[in-house]
């Protein structure tokens, strides 16, 4: 463990630390601790200095432990994980899967990171958490053979985080087609889902997964739309280690019943959190930008959508929506 986590941890309870006692502890000089703090920035961090008190950082952190992780998780579900990998700093969770996913180590792994130095979202943009700010975790999952459907999966997972933040009385959280957790009409996170194999035999596919747990106070560089965290909305804030279990039982479970017989039943589950049926909005498409109203999914999982009085429906892939201004 480099200096730099090292710091972290000592100042992780929010408190006020002087420069000296912490260089003394790390066996460094004061001006090493000043120079690290600094590189603090870097993770998205604040830090408050003030002469003849010291340094503390805006807000604690509930760093991810695998211990209480796993006494929180149900043995049920804890009996389908055969891996749990959690990384201080990693450049994506669900890039180490996908890196993984023609080993033995692949199947049933559930990777988490305090910070993703390249975080991904659809289209190649870049997921950005704070460090220790947010829930950051992907899990690895073998089908053989490839579930139909399989792109509902998606959906279904944006059905486990809903039920998860329900179970943790965070409630009016809704879903935007396809991968969106938004309250309010602010994201407060995203799921990402991608594969590995053949459209007709055995797959590995990685389940990505985002929540916006407590970012430091202010505004967030790189995030270009309306945001909100669990801090945000819920006071006590709940245990970040009780959360990150309860979701990844909620996601495992999803994982490995998901059949042709669950899928009505997603399908029902989403409608009743579609939080943008009824308006309207603009779908980006490859070359093309077209405006309607948003008529929920059908029976597929596919977006319908009323342009021109003319029913169209699309297929997640290469497409994002935009509310209007």
């Amino acid at each position: 463990m480099h200096n730099r986590i090292k710091l972290l941890r000592l100042m992780s309870d929010g408190e006020f630390h002087s420069g000296q006692v912490l260089g003394r502890t790390l066996s460094i000089s004061r001006t090493a601790v000043w120079k690290i703090i600094k590189s603090f920035r870097q993770y998205g961090l604040n830090v408050y200095s003030i002469k003849g008190k010291g340094h503390r950082l805006s807000q604690a952190i509930e760093f991810i432990d695998n211990d209480r992780l796993l006494s929180c998780i149900n043995p049920e579900i804890r009996r389908l994980i055969r891996f749990i990998t959690i990384h201080s700093e990693i450049d994506s969770t669900n890039e180490y899967l996908l890196r993984k996913s023609e080993g033995t180590e692949f199947h049933g792994h559930v990777t988490l990171a305090e910070f993703q130095s390249s975080g991904r979202g659809r289209h190649g943009n870049t997921w950005i958490s704070p460090y220790g700010a947010g829930i950051c975790l992907s899990i690895g999952w073998h089908y053989d053979p490839v579930p139909d459907f399989l792109a509902l999966l998606s959906l279904a997972a944006g059905i486990a985080v809903i039920r998860t933040l329900k179970e943790f009385k965070i409630n009016n959280a809704g879903l935007k087609w396809p991968n969106d957790i938004i309250w309010q009409g602010r994201k407060l996170g995203g799921t990402l889902l991608e594969m590995r194999g053949e459209s007709a035999g055995p797959c590995n596919i990685v389940l990505g997964v985002g929540v916006n747990f407590a970012f430091p106070g202010g505004e967030v560089e790189m995030i270009d739309q309306p945001w909100i965290d669990i801090a945000g909305i819920r006071k006590p804030l709940p245990s970040r280690n009780i959360l990150t279990a309860a979701l990844i039982s909620e996601i495992v479970q999803v994982l490995a019943d998901f059949d042709e017989k669950t899928i009505p039943g997603i399908i029902e589950e989403w409608r009743r959190y579609d939080c943008m049926k009824g308006r309207r909005m603009t779908l980006l498409l490859p070359g093309e930008s077209v405006t309607g109203q948003i008529l929920g999914i059908d029976n597929n999982g596919s977006l319908l959508m009323s342009i021109n009085n003319k029913v169209r429906r699309f297929n997640s892939g290469e497409i994002s929506l935009r509310a209007l201004q």
